[in-house]
């Protein structure tokens, strides 16, 4: 603690020292004589206290106090002004430039110590409150850049899910693929048999143009006949357009397939919100999980024709290709004989849009139904799934698209996913 006295007596000056110092007032203390003296005292050294008499040569305490209060480059000191005057109107003006309380003289040593130490207190709790400011914005600064670094991991967490998922589709996609692909390649050989043929025929016809004699113009006649019959013709002429047409339709879904993963596995970008149709967002990913689904359950559609919903529409695919697989394995570890089913709906009020994915597979045990939306809680076999799909797809429907995700569940009986999201989001950047 700094305190400078001011005062243009030397007696008043020491016995304010002395008082100060017998009552043990831990400080350094400084004096001064007049106004100039003070003003560069607190300029260059600074201090956190200054006890300032009111009358003065040159300066009075007023307009030292005004100059002080003034002067925005130094740190302003807590002043308690020092007086022998009763002038209301020259204290009043004394606390409208700013100072703290006053002491009147001759000093009153159980005033004058109260009056110091209650401004010292004052003094030691704007530093605890600065200190404890800065130390609570070097924390909100920890806590943002922490925070940041928190988000970064989650991203590359979902995306790295993400991955993991394609990754155990694979063969299936691939199997999604050649399937078209297949009668692709057996098309096309068909079609190049029909073009040899065509161009046999044609070839035959080109040879009449040249023809100058009837008796060569009716074999090659003779000749083209024959050649339609046996070749068919006629069927030719009419499968090659079918022909192409399928051909046209497998490279439709082969691109269609790809486009859809290739949309699915690019890193999404968390603030791209977009207005989707939620019958088109399940289809999409029902294209991806075809292969993994196909051969366990029969797909059931009781689609709606809903207002767009305003969504992440890479995020949404993700939660819906993982519940999709996911009821593709609980109805596989049911073991059934007959092919499950898995119901997909798509409704809407006026302020959600509404998923619902339901299966017949095995369910979930009531003990883990509170559970299942835990980081890295499964119920599938070692070496089966993260146990992140859920609780990632929870953090999207939820934290990321304001809705709910509601499961209702028996075991042996099935699963109900319901996907409820707000049909006009407003996004909070």
């Amino acid at each position: 603690m700094r305190i400078l006295i001011v005062d243009d007596s030397k007696i008043n000056q020491v016995v304010a020292r002395d008082t100060l110092i017998a009552n043990r007032i831990e400080s350094e203390i400084f004096l001064a004589s007049n106004g100039e003296e003070a003003l560069e005292f607190i300029a260059v050294s600074g201090c956190d206290l200054v006890l300032l008499d009111i009358i003065m040569p040159k300066y009075s305490g007023v307009e030292v106090l005004e100059k002080i209060m003034m002067n925005d480059e130094i740190k302003h000191p807590k002043v308690i002004m020092l007086t022998t005057i009763e002038d209301t109107q020259t204290l009043k003006q004394c606390f409208d430039y700013g100072a703290t309380d006053y002491i009147r003289k001759p000093f009153n040593e159980l005033e004058f110590i109260s009056r110091v130490k209650s401004v010292i207190r004052e003094i030691q709790n704007d530093h605890q409150i600065k200190h404890t400011a800065i130390q609570l914005e070097r924390q909100n600064a920890e806590l943002v850049e922490t925070n940041k670094a928190l988000k970064e991991a989650q991203y590359y967490l979902v995306q790295k899910e993400k991955m993991v998922a394609i990754g155990e589709l694979a063969a299936g996609i691939a199997h999604e693929i050649n399937n078209p692909l297949a009668f692709v390649m057996s098309n096309l050989e068909t079609a190049k048999n029909y073009v040899s043929v065509i161009s046999d025929f044609i070839e035959i016809g080109r040879e009449i143009i040249t023809i100058e004699h009837a008796d060569h113009f009716m074999e090659s006649i003779t000749k083209m006949d024959a050649l339609w019959k046996e070749k068919d013709l006629d069927f030719i002429f009419e499968d090659f357009l079918e022909v192409l047409i399928d051909s046209e339709t497998g490279l439709k879904r082969v691109a269609k397939i790809v486009m859809t993963m290739r949309n699915f596995a690019r890193i999404s970008d968390e603030d791209v919100f977009e207005y989707v149709d939620m019958n088109v967002l399940l289809d999409e990913a029902l294209l991806i999980v075809n292969n993994e689904i196909k051969y366990s359950a029969t797909i059931v559609k009781h689609y709606s024709e809903c207002k767009l919903l305003y969504c992440n529409k890479g995020q949404i695919e993700q939660v819906l290709v993982n519940m999709l697989v996911n009821a593709a394995h609980a109805i596989k570890s049911k073991n059934q004989e007959n092919l499950g089913v898995v119901d997909l709906s798509t409704l809407c009020d006026g302020k959600y849009g509404y998923m619902i994915i339901k299966d017949n597979g095995d369910g979930i045990d009531s003990e883990f139904i509170n559970k299942i939306f835990n980081p890295f809680f499964t119920t599938k076999p070692v070496g089966q799934g993260t146990g992140l799909g859920l609780s990632i797809s929870h953090d999207i429907i939820v934290n990321k698209h304001k809705g709910e995700i509601q499961v209702e569940s028996k075991k042996n009986e099935g699963s109900t996913f319901t996907v409820k999201i707000p049909l006009h989001l407003v996004i909070e950047k």
